[in-house]
């Protein structure tokens, strides 16, 4: 690679937080959040999208809400702490043309790309047995940002405001709570902001509508590592403010399409999927980040190939989960079917990831180049 990847400088970065991350504000909780999540990433297993897979993904994210919310219940990353980046104005050029084929050029503004960041990466790992997506992205000042916001896709029966109560009283039990109404309302616009305004409003019959909202109650908003470090000790242990609350619907606002984005990428990524070659970059390559060197990790470069798309019944094929993948060195997570007599899915079932191999001949660290076969 002519350059390190994302994931490799953030890693660096966070060896020394106070010059690599944006609005760190130092402190014992920062220092030990900053630690846990360098060791997080390091050891992920990291994918880098090729221009072609972002396409895929994007025109996937686009499928009609019944198709979306298929997905969102397909929804599971093959791997328990993975790293997955991307080149993003080629994302956004890509949103852009998405929404030119739905309402015209005439109907969308002009594409602009100068405040929004060239590389972009999310941390997704299992947090207290649920899955949190974080983004982090290098700012105009060569420094990584972390939103304090993050969010949660539920794929095994969304949310109840029972659930979250007795969560919130576990934890703040003399507070005053919103009302169930409240909640479902709260629920439903996070959740378009999540998904992506534009898209909401792209589908607007009484169905979809329903569908829409069905999806919202499987996404919810949740606090990021940088929690840690945008605030002092002791603010950190200071219950939320009304400020707080306006600079986390900032930081959500932020990741708006994103979550959709991600259902469509995890279930491109999870169906049946087929190794073509395999490289080890040159080992001779030194960079440097923050005048210190990126640290160099022996891994494995995977290229997979995708099926040539026939428009959105591709996405439609693959949302409804059919397919599983199949990996060497980390068996990766997948949907296990149990059919009857007349070959009927009766079950199914998700098998966690595995390492497979001989721990004493090393352990290789995968990153995975994603790419469509050529059209």
């Amino acid at each position: 690679m002519e350059k390190p990847i994302v994931a490799s400088e953030l890693i660096s970065a966070l060896s020394n937080p106070s010059r690599g991350i944006a609005s760190y504000v130092n402190g014992k909780y920062a220092v030990g959040m900053a630690k846990h999540t360098q060791i997080q990433i390091l050891q992920s297993q990291k994918f880098v999208l090729s221009d072609n897979m972002i396409n895929h993904a994007v025109a996937g994210s686009y499928v009609k809400p019944k198709y979306l919310y298929s997905a969102l219940l397909n929804c599971i990353p093959p791997f328990s702490n993975m790293w997955i980046e991307w080149d993003e104005h080629k994302r956004v050029q890509a949103n852009h043309q998405e929404m030119i084929k739905l309402h015209g050029k005439e109907n969308c503004e002009p594409l602009q790309l100068e405040t929004i960041p060239q590389s972009l990466g999310y941390h997704i790992t299992k947090v207290n047995g649920r899955m949190l997506y974080t983004c982090y992205y290098k700012t105009q000042q060569d420094r990584f940002y972390c939103p304090e916001m993050g969010f949660d896709i539920n794929s095994d029966g969304g949310y109840s405001y029972e659930k979250s109560l007795d969560q919130w009283k576990g934890q703040n039990p003399n507070l005053k709570y919103i009302t169930e109404e409240e909640y479902q309302q709260e629920t439903i616009l996070n959740g378009i902001i999540m998904l992506g305004e534009g898209y909401c409003k792209s589908f607007d019959s009484v169905q979809d509508s329903s569908d829409i909202v069905n999806i919202c109650r499987n996404l919810i908003p949740t606090q990021t590592a940088s929690t840690h470090w945008h605030r002092s000790a002791q603010l950190f242990l200071r219950p939320i403010q009304h400020e707080d609350s306006i600079r986390h619907h900032k930081d959500l606002t932020s990741l708006s399409g994103d979550a959709r984005f991600l259902i469509s990428l995890l279930n491109i990524l999870n169906y049946d999927l087929v190794t073509t070659e395999s490289v080890i970059p040159p080992r001779k390559i030194n960079h440097i980040y923050m005048n210190k060197p990126v640290p160099k990790n022996e891994y494995k470069i995977v290229e997979i190939d995708l099926p040539k798309p026939r428009g959105k019944k591709i996405y439609n094929k693959i949302f409804t989960g059919q397919g599983s993948p199949k990996r060497l060195h980390w068996r990766r997570g997948h949907w296990r079917r149990i059919t009857d007599r007349n070959g009927n899915t009766v079950k199914r079932t998700w098998i966690e990831e595995q390492k497979v191999g001989n721990p004493e001949l090393g352990t290789i660290i995968h990153d995975y180049v994603l790419k469509s076969r050529k059209q």
